[in-house]
């Protein structure tokens, strides 16, 4: 698999003019770069707070949700009442809305608004190390 990822990558490479000259530039370096500074920007813009109001917000809008019943600590199982698909799917609203992906064992531990919240938060987080 590193292989066919390391040969479409070099396929990719493309020829960029610099002061007259041409210099091999990976595109997936400046993807890269391009996040860095989309993280950096966000986390500098983004405190804990607006991300919560973010995720409670997106899940008051849930269609099987009564958003009167949403709180930072409400449980989305007993408290919000979904079910492991209602759950999915606003993983996957979660995961559109911050730009993250959140792995299934990861997904299975976000119980209540506060811990998506703090999910994403390190998540962005980790990005800017790695990309950095």
């Amino acid at each position: 698999m590193q292989t066919l990822r390391n040969a479409i990558l070099s396929y990719m490479r493309i020829e960029v003019p610099v002061k007259g000259h041409f210099v091999s530039e990976d595109l997936n370096g400046m993807y890269r770069h391009m996040q860095l500074l989309r993280r950096c920007s966000t986390n500098a813009s983004i405190n804990e707070d607006q991300v919560l109001d973010r995720v409670i917000g997106l899940v008051k809008k849930f269609d099987k949700i009564d958003a009167a019943k949403v709180t930072e600590k409400a449980d989305f199982q007993k408290d919000l009442s979904l079910d492991s698909l209602d759950r999915v799917e606003l993983v996957m609203a979660f995961e559109e809305e911050f730009s993250v992906e959140i792995p299934d064992a990861e997904a299975d531990k976000l119980k209540c608004c506060a811990d998506v919240a703090k999910y994403v938060i390190s998540s962005s987080n980790e990005k800017v190390s790695e990309i950095s």
